[in-house]
């Protein structure tokens, strides 16, 4: 009861500054306790199977490091499981490492998920490849199957600019996002080079293939793939297979190059195209909307919406940094920039110049958990403010924000829900907090997530 009045008061003291928080007594709490510390988390994830389980992806064991080791850690009845429920060999230098988990919308029938990782050893490109797998749970429902098989390599050009979020969306079409390759300014132009193509610091030659060096593709996209099917022969827009091969996955219906006698020379795997680093994104639980955190350079940071059921799109990286037009000299450019013919602005950009000071955009979520008045906002944060800022009308076309506060010092590394829509957000340091709102009804939290 005391505890009670004590929020109460709070949340009347709060309401002047946090006017635009709703509830104003929303709060971080230290999960699943306060001494619990994962190494490098960065998603937080559950799958719809009953089993009350909450996953956390742990990006690497020792970053800086080219061989390493990647875990996904379960959390059950609030606490940590003693064994890993997968450990991955990664790559861990700069931004690399185990960075994307999803399951299977019928894991719970299936056992079947997929991660996406960077790999170890040398790749296809100049750096190590970047990887999306599939695997599978043993016959211990808490532990899964070690060895799992590799559905789509992108060959990467540096170890930043990774993205490396992955989910399913309303449809069940699997979707991944992959940086640019990280090169700073894109001057490969490969956000929008749609086809394949050499580093060769010439933007208008995408498709050529032709001279030394390692040809990319698939960078600066997001990518969506049919992962309960297969193709017998890959046609020649299978970017990620050889032509004439067995392809591991297919193309779904819409993805804007999917038909290869209208679009030979381009990838069918792009759904989404024009990104800088889309690192973390999601869908609305509720209504399929895409929400994309689509870090930028030295100026803009950015967050991206498409419509559920919409055709894929250009986001406009790197003719805009956010909605100002890029200027590879470093200075910020003018607003608003138009970009590509057909290309999408952001529906919300901040700078680094001014307040909130931040420097990379990371990604959030539609609440659609237990806090009744959070509801429809949606939830993000930067990782080097470590703040988290709320959108309350996510219907208007361009988005304002308020900063939520009273959250501990962090560098955020993602986000992520379980299966009854609690929000979670982890930090680089191994804190992991769950959003509580003592006074609504959070009565999943109170239960102590069971």
């Amino acid at each position: 009861m005391l505890r009670r009045i004590i929020s109460c008061l709070l949340a009347v003291a709060s309401t002047s500054l946090h006017a635009a928080i709703d509830p104003p007594d929303l709060e971080l709490v230290r999960w699943p306790d306060a001494s619990t510390t994962f190494s490098e988390p960065v998603a937080i994830r559950a799958p719809n199977d009953g089993s009350g389980r909450t996953f956390v992806v742990e990006r690497c064991d020792n970053p800086g490091s080219s061989n390493t080791t990647g875990h996904v850690r379960i959390v059950r009845n609030g606490s940590v499981l003693p064994t890993a429920f997968l450990s991955v060999p990664v790559s861990c230098v700069s931004e690399q490492g185990l960075l994307g988990l999803a399951f299977d919308p019928q894991f719970a029938s299936n056992g079947t998920f997929y991660v996406t990782y960077t790999a170890t050893g040398s790749g296809i490109g100049d750096s190590r490849d970047q990887v999306l797998a599939r695997y599978t749970v043993s016959s211990n429902p808490d532990v899964a199957n070690p060895t799992g098989s590799v559905i789509l390599r992108v060959p990467d050009i540096a170890g930043n600019h990774n993205g490396g979020d992955l989910h399913f969306d309303h449809q069940g079409w699997l979707n991944w996002s992959m940086g640019d390759g990280g090169v700073q300014n894109d001057p490969n132009g490969f956000a929008q080079c749609t086809g394949r193509k050499k580093a060769d610091n010439n933007p208008a030659s995408c498709h050529s293939t032709t001279g030394q060096g390692p040809t990319y593709y698939l960078l600066g996209k997001i990518i969506r793939l049919d992962v309960h099917a297969t193709t017998a022969s890959a046609p020649a827009n299978f970017c990620g297979a050889t032509p004439g091969q067995p392809a591991p996955y297919a193309i779904p219906p819409g993805n804007p190059f999917r038909d290869v006698a209208q679009f030979p020379g381009e990838c069918a795997e792009i759904f989404n195209w024009g990104f800088r680093n889309p690192y973390r994104f999601s869908f609305d639980r509720q209504t399929g909307d895409l929400l994309i955190g689509d870090v930028g350079q030295g100026s803009w940071e950015e967050v991206d919406f498409q419509p559920a059921g919409s055709a894929g799109q250009n986001f406009q990286w790197n003719a805009c940094e956010g909605r100002h037009i890029f200027n590879p000299n470093g200075t910020a450019g003018g607003s608003p920039c138009t970009g590509p013919a057909g290309s999408v602005p952001p529906r919300l950009d901040y700078g680094h110049g001014t307040a909130p000071f931040g420097c990379a955009v990371t990604g959030g979520y539609v609440y659609r958990g237990p806090i009744a008045p959070l509801r429809g906002q949606y939830v993000f944060s930067d990782y080097c403010t470590g703040d988290v800022y709320i959108v309350a009308d996510t219907a208007a076309p361009t988005w304002t924000y308020q900063t939520l506060g009273g959250t501990p010092g962090m560098n955020t590394y993602g986000f992520g829900e379980d299966a009854q829509g609690n929000l979670y957000v982890a930090s680089q340091g191994g804190e992991v907090y769950v959003f509580h709102s003592p006074d609504n009804d959070d009565v999943v939290f109170m239960n102590g997530f069971d």
